[in-house]
């Protein structure tokens, strides 16, 4: 199982992906990186009403040159009718050689904005998942081991890497999915709130009479809806790797995934050097008024995180990209260097995009400055610590408690935001249940406002002693933490098996209340009508398990075992 799709859709990583809409307007258009609507539209029953403009097809196709990795073609009402989506996106493998993604390819549900999402997530992470498992795959070779590359899908089955490299999206919670299993193999709990303390996320689960809960309506990551089928697991951006700031005064946990300071000084002792040069230095700038992933600390370097990069960018970025080929480097060294202003280059972006990897204060050196966890160079740790308790105007120990308590109260309260919207069936809190939660996380001579979790925690992760007492102390709830959780992840995993899901639709044809109407039956790849329910039921039975049965020894299945399920949905007609 792997985290690499989650970190990347929370940390907004991955390649470029134009997006072209067909039939309907896409809402969130910041999501891609190049966006489109075209005409051409389908009706409920699958009956074409706008005809596809392919000439706008062809010219946003031509405009999208060199300036994305990835296509999407998404398609209004598509799962009644794909055949929009696939003229396009023939179109779009024909002009630019790239891979595509179509909507209706990964859900046969409806929900236009959802499914859109969930494709562009899946193409963004294209190239990432296939980076991986290449790499994956070449090590087995190198190994000797000829046995097939299986990997764990986000409701906690596996599939064949090759499916993988295709279909990413559907890798995304694998990982926390894995540990839910794992979980109870190690707390022999049937029930309990399982919580997956990671480098970049926490992922929160719920296991309910020994199994993982699925979330029916698709995975939410980074508050978005997908239509990726996985387990009921709220995934926050809080890990041991997550970036420490302090701007001006304050203390802020942000979801970017940094080398902690620790690991990097014990492998580059250029970094290490740099720290040391801050030991008696006092930063006392006032707060910067940017995004916080625009601001750089003293404490903040960069390496290279992909070697090859284009020409299209910046010249300035270029500079910067070209000097992070002999190591690690500081920003603010580079300027003086380059003779540059501050904030001549877009490191923000150049790290969203996966060309940069920042180094930088962490919870894990927290754990390092303060002596109970010394892994790796905790001198370096401690210096980093010093420097911007300095900045804080806090001694060394208050700081340290204090940044720990900034984040021991988002997981606290991450937990509890689960819990909340689990109760309400919403995907967003409302402003008084923010306000709630954060008034329970803020200490009052007057009064106290305090949850109760009613469940068992049971904590997965090699940092979740560090962590999770505290978490629970807060809630007010027992907490399970088993000698092995650092491996309830690889528990888990290696107990999943290939399970895939096929949907068939069967809707009356006409509009007319009759006893025995004519029937249309939907595939992904077709639509048959048919005179009675009957046959219309007969076909869409042996169909979907044709389908669920191909799917299945795609993923890599030997001898799958049917079951096939129907959901009836009648409407009551009265009068005469």
């Amino acid at each position: 199982s792997s985290t690499l799709a989650t970190n990347s859709v929370v940390e907004g990583k991955g390649c470029r992906v134009g997006l072209i809409c067909i039939g309907k307007k896409y809402l969130e258009t910041s999501l891609p990186d190049v966006y489109a609507e075209i005409d051409g539209k389908f009706s409920m029953s699958g009956e074409e009403e706008v005809r596809l403009d392919t000439g706008s097809a062809k010219q946003v196709l031509e405009g999208m040159k060199g300036k994305v990795d990835a296509v999407v073609v998404s398609g209004y009402l598509s799962v009644r009718n794909p055949s929009h989506e696939e003229r396009v996106a023939a179109m779009a493998a024909r002009i630019l050689d790239l891979p595509v993604v179509c909507g209706h390819e990964l859900t046969s549900k409806l929900g236009f904005e959802v499914r859109t999402t969930t494709a562009v997530m899946n193409a963004r992470l294209i190239p990432i998942i296939r980076e991986l498992l290449d790499s994956v795959i070449a090590v087995m070779k190198d190994l000797g081991i000829s046995s097939p590359l299986m990997v764990v899908k986000g409701d906690g089955a596996v599939m064949k890497a090759e499916t993988a490299i295709m279909r990413p999206v559907e890798t995304i919670l694998s990982g926390p999915a894995s540990s839910l299993v794992g979980a109870k193999a190690l707390s022999g709990t049937d029930d309990a709130v399982v919580i997956d303390i990671g480098g970049t996320t926490t992922d929160i689960g719920i296991l309910k009479n020994g199994f993982p809960r699925i979330e029916p309506e698709g995975a939410r990551i980074s508050g978005r809806r997908t239509r990726v089928m996985a387990a009921d697991i709220s995934t926050f951006g809080i890990g041991g790797d997550s970036r420490i700031l302090v701007n001006g005064k304050e203390i802020m946990l942000t979801a970017v995934r940094v080398i902690p300071l620790c690991i990097a000084a014990s492998k580059w002792p250029s970094v290490k050097s740099a720290i040391e040069g801050l030991a008696s230095v006092t930063d006392d700038r006032p707060r910067e008024d940017y995004d916080p992933e625009d601001v750089v600390q003293d404490t903040e370097f960069f390496i290279l995180a992909h070697p090859r990069f284009t020409d299209e960018l910046p010249e300035y970025d270029r500079m910067l990209l070209e000097a992070l080929r002999e190591g690690p480097r500081r920003i603010a060294d580079l300027c003086r260097e380059f003779g540059l202003p501050a904030h001549a280059f877009s490191v923000a972006e150049l790290e969203r995009r996966g060309y940069v990897t920042r180094i930088g204060m962490t919870p894990t050196d927290l754990l390092h400055a303060e002596g109970s966890y010394t892994e790796y160079d905790a001198e370096t740790s401690l210096i980093a610590a010093g420097y911007l308790s300095r900045k804080c105007g806090l001694t060394l120990e208050r700081f340290i408690d204090k940044a720990k308590t900034e984040v021991v109260n988002k997981m606290a309260a991450s937990v509890m935001e689960k819990m909340m919207l689990d109760s309400n069936g919403s995907d967003e809190l409302t402003e008084s249940q923010k306000e709630i939660l954060r008034m329970s996380l803020v200490s009052n001579e007057d009064y106290s406002l305090r949850f109760e979790l009613k469940w068992p925690i049971v904590g997965i992760g090699a940092p979740v002693g560090a962590w999770l007492p505290k978490v629970a102390e807060l809630l007010r709830a027992e907490l399970l933490l088993p000698s092995d959780s650092d491996i309830g992840n690889a528990i888990g995993a290696i107990t999943g098996s290939v399970s895939e899901t096929a949907t068939v639709t069967v809707r009356a044809a006409g509009t007319d209340v009759v006893e025995e109407p004519e029937c249309n039956v939907f595939t992904v790849q077709t639509i048959k009508t048919f005179a009675r329910p009957q046959e219309a039921m007969e076909f869409a039975r042996s169909e979907c398990a044709r389908l669920a049965k191909a799917k299945a020894s795609e993923s890599g299945a030997a001898n799958p075992v049917m079951e096939i399920t129907v959901e009836e949905n009648t409407m009551t007609v009265s009068g005469r």
